[in-house]
């Protein structure tokens, strides 16, 4: 069995290395030597999850819990802050501080008694997912006492960032498909298809050293585990789009909703959003309508749920929507608040056959035959410019985002974006950023927070850099109910400003991106304000430091021509 201090050594290793092939050989050859109970918790590991990519993490430790932890541990705090600061990841920072006490003359209240196997560590960290309810805190506190007091500064700082759920060790999933591909001897495009359709890499070598690499060529979709989407490019207007598609295109209304991937095997029926966290719960009226109406013993379709004003009979804004997601209790009282209305776009499978590999028309009409009496996405197949244009028109008068573009012919390529599907909106391209820190309000707005920290993370180097600040665009319900949200997840107070973790995504509308000395990452965004808050987006989705600078170039060469 692997001792986790291994995992631990062989991914810090891996942080300090800038070349992508030095470090899949290096990872591949670790990967290989595991047996088969370690490798797909391994992989879960390295990814920052304790299960399948799709299922939302529960293992629900506060910072403040991991604070108590280190403080029990002799762990000076304040020392700790100032260091995650410094260094901008508490992995790091608390690293340092168990190798200052390792070297001190003082005997340290802990000292490394015990090595881990990688498999008691996901043992343990499983039993603390368990545990609910009065005294959950104390009982997490103590089994991590248990497990940071036997544990070396590197496996300390590995385990922090997992706590966390910020890695920044540089292996993406993109990183491990190639690693699984070199250890296996497996074509890459193998490995990237089987876990398109399965959803998690965990299983794809699972699958690999159950049943053979051959298992991978007749790998299906697994009802209920949901499956990664298709995803668009964004371009200016629908003449771009018509010539990239070689005027071969049908366009669609793009709603200001939630995408939802449904899942039916005969009565019973799942829905997961475009991260892949179920929302079942919350759409009870979805769940109906497609028991009634969809006959088919099974079948997964894609939709976009829309909240609804029935009376004037159009689309409302996408937090409203949001309400309903975040209801636990009432929600058939909600049902009658906030009514919802489902437009079908996509086929994926039907009864025991995968259709992605279909040109889009062809699902499209084996949609329209399975449909029921459940709407399909308005659609619009033309040559013609001013014909597209009268659409996006009337699409974003209606209250929508504006239109998806999709090429006649294409494939469904499952969580891939390119220019077979491409999206046309009628404003500026928002941007998806994280709020790091956030200033309590005044006069009226003083038992808020209100002026909002906007951070976007490289991709170089897995850290988070401001690109504005703004206190615009939230309504007061909205504003006091993200002050209730960013206070759970308090790291420090200094002055009137909350340091928070990264984890509350929102979208931000903003006039240009502007070359900015203000901020460490040169960049700033004019006139930034929040357009919503993008509960349904997990940190790792944010746009990147290399978005903001490909698109500061792109406004740039723009100008020339203006």
């Amino acid at each position: 069995m692997t001792k986790f201090k291994k995992l631990a050594e062989i991914l810090e290793k891996i942080e300090k290395i800038s070349s992508k092939k030095l470090k899949t050989s290096l990872l591949a050859n670790f990967i290989k030597n595991l047996n088969e109970e370690e490798i797909k918790i391994t992989i879960w590991f390295i990814l920052g999850n304790l299960g399948e990519e799709w299922k939302e993490r529960e293992l629900d430790v506060s910072f403040n819990t991991l604070i108590n932890v280190f403080r029990a541990l002799g762990i000076n705090i304040k020392e700790f802050i100032d260091l995650y600061k410094k260094f901008g990841d508490p992995g790091d920072a608390i690293k340092y501080l168990f190798e200052k006490k390792s070297k001190s003359s003082i005997k340290p209240l802990f000292f490394v008694k015990k090595e881990y196997e990688i498999v008691e560590i996901y043992n343990k960290l499983k039993k603390i997912e368990k545990i609910h309810g009065e005294g959950s805190r104390a009982s997490k506190e103590n089994v991590l006492k248990g497990i940071f007091s036997d544990i070396s500064p590197l496996e300390a700082k590995l385990l922090t960032r997992f706590i966390v759920g910020d890695m920044r060790y540089g292996v993406s999933e993109g990183l491990l498909e190639e690693v699984i591909s070199k250890a296996f001897n497996i074509p890459l495009e193998k490995v990237q298809r089987a876990h398109m359709i399965l959803g998690d890499l965990g299983e794809v070598v699972e699958k690999i050293l159950k049943e053979g690499v051959k298992s991978l060529d007749s790998v299906k979709i697994k009802l209920f585990n949901p499956i990664k989407v298709m995803l668009a490019e964004k371009v200016d207007n629908v003449y771009e789009a018509l010539l990239e598609h070689d005027f071969n295109t049908a366009f669609e209304f793009k709603f200001d909703g939630i995408r939802a991937q449904i899942h039916k095997r005969e009565d019973i029926v799942k829905i997961f959003t475009r991260r892949l966290k179920e929302i079942t719960e919350s759409f009870p009226d979805v769940v109906k309508l497609i028991k009634e109406n969809i006959k088919a013993k099974e079948v997964v379709v894609e939709g976009e749920i829309v909240a609804w004003n029935r009376e004037e009979d159009k689309p409302l804004p996408f937090q409203v929507l949001v309400r309903r997601i975040k209801r636990e209790k009432d929600i058939h009282k909600m049902i009658k608040e906030i009514p919802v209305k489902l437009f079908l776009f996509d086929i994926i499978y039907l009864d025991g056959k995968m259709l992605i590999d279909l040109p889009f028309i062809e699902r499209r009409k084996i949609l329209e035959k399975i449909r029921g009496n459940i709407e399909l996405t308005p659609i619009l197949i033309t040559k013609d410019r001013k014909e597209a244009e009268k659409f996006f028109k009337k699409s974003v008068e209606m209250g929508n985002e504006g239109l998806i573009a999709k090429k006649l012919d294409s494939k469904y390529i499952l969580g891939k974006r390119g220019k077979l599907w491409l999206k046309i909106k009628s404003h500026l391209e928002p941007l998806d950023l994280v709020i790091i820190a956030a200033e309590w309000g005044h006069g009226r707005r003083r038992k808020w927070l209100s002026d909002y920290y906007l951070a976007t993370r490289s991709e170089k180097d897995g850290k988070y850099y401001i690109v504005g600040k703004t206190f615009k665009g939230l309504s007061d319900r909205e504003m006091e109910e993200l002050t209730k949200e960013l206070l759970k997840i308090k790291i420090n107070e200094i002055g009137r400003v909350v340091w928070v973790k990264p984890k509350i995504v929102v979208e931000v509308l903003y006039d240009e991106i502007q070359k900015s000395p203000k901020y460490k990452c040169g960049y700033a965004l004019r006139f930034a304000r929040i357009s919503r808050i993008r509960y349904d987006k997990d940190v790792r989705e944010i746009n990147t430091l290399e978005d903001i600078e490909k698109i500061f170039k792109e406004q740039e060469e723009k100008k020339k021509y203006i």
